[in-house]
């Protein structure tokens, strides 16, 4: 629940916040409800809209810009504003909630429980029962179960969205990914490298410089000395610096990837056979990929889940009759 709390944060500030906050009291006095949107065949009301406004932090963001003391008016104007955004917020989620059950998707007691008990965590409290008193003391919610109502609905956006909208992110995205974090960034690896060409182009000429390769790194694998093997092969020249950029990426993520000390290979490249022992890295205050890799993987997921969810919304609003009257 921990990963899908931290992505559908992305989904959930959207819609409305979950978590318990400070949010404006209702107005006082009687307010007439009215239909202020109509989306297909389901309507929302004012009192909606308002208990949205009231549990998130839409009026607070639309006040930060009057300062500390917004007069009537700018209160007034911060109140329309805060109603626009909640609105698109509604019909959004009532939208995703028609998808969910075209879809069959459901959200159990046991789900909701879980994700209380989440929210009771991240506000500080020791249990759901504190959560609870919190929730009725804030005023924010009609009582209780409107409060776990609204968080079923929240977790229902999610999960339809998290299973309509394309998400996923390759190794490849990742990879090219760390490339543009690190492009400028001077990234050297020092080597023993050993390239086995074939003598000529032919495929027997191109196994016997393969065999010559995979006994090489069979060798060092077992601990032979590489400047023994490379006087043995007639390896001139086998110490050799490799900075980021010079090479395939394939070859280039296979060598940096490596630990020091570490044998790679046999590799295919253009000249031949090559096969590289790791003397050491010099990454200077960049994270090796290795290390970096599940933190660009997590970035890229929210990137990606952000644009879907976009698009998920334009795709829904574009295919239905939405009347908003607000």
């Amino acid at each position: 629940m921990r990963r899908v709390a931290r992505v559908a944060a992305l989904v959930v500030a959207g819609f409305a916040s979950l978590a318990v906050g400070s949010g404006p009291a209702r107005a006082e006095g009687l307010v007439l409800d009215k239909i202020v949107a109509v989306v297909g065949d389901e309507i929302i009301l004012l009192s909606q809209l308002d208990t949205l406004v009231a549990s998130s932090p839409l009026m607070q963001e639309a006040l930060q810009k009057y300062g500390r003391n917004p007069t009537q008016q700018q209160i007034e104007m911060a109140t329309r504003e805060a109603r626009t955004q909640a609105l698109d917020e509604l019909i959004d989620q009532q939208l995703i909630k028609k998808e969910a059950s075209r879809f069959q998707i459901s959200i159990t007691d046991a789900d909701v429980d879980r994700y209380l008990q989440q929210i009771a965590q991240e506000n500080g409290f020791s249990n759901t029962k504190q959560l609870r008193e919190a929730v009725e003391q804030s005023g924010q919610y009609g009582n209780w179960n409107d409060y776990l109502q609204d968080t079923k609905d929240q977790l229902l956006v999610y999960q339809t969205t998290r299973a309509l909208a394309n998400t996923s992110v390759t190794d490849a995205q990742i990879r090219e990914q760390y490339r543009k974090m690190v492009r400028g960034v001077d990234i050297k690896a020092d080597l023993l490298r050993f390239v086995f060409t074939p003598e000529e182009q032919t495929a027997k000429s191109r196994d016997a410089a393969y065999a010559n390769a995979q006994a090489v790194a069979r060798r060092m694998r077992s601990g032979e000395d590489p400047l023994a093997l490379a006087q043995e092969f007639q390896i001139t020249e086998p110490k050799a610096t490799l900075s980021r950029g010079e090479v395939a990426p394939t070859i280039e993520d296979a060598i940096f990837a490596a630990r020091v000390g570490e044998t790679v290979g046999p590799l295919e490249t253009g000249q031949g056979f090559l096969v590289v022992k790791v003397v050491r890295h010099d990454t200077g205050n960049v994270l090796p990929f290795d290390q970096a890799k599940e933190r660009i993987r997590m970035q890229l997921e929210q990137e990606s889940f952000a644009r879907a969810v976009k698009d998920l919304r334009s795709s829904l609003r574009a295919k239905t009759h939405i009347d908003q009257r607000l």
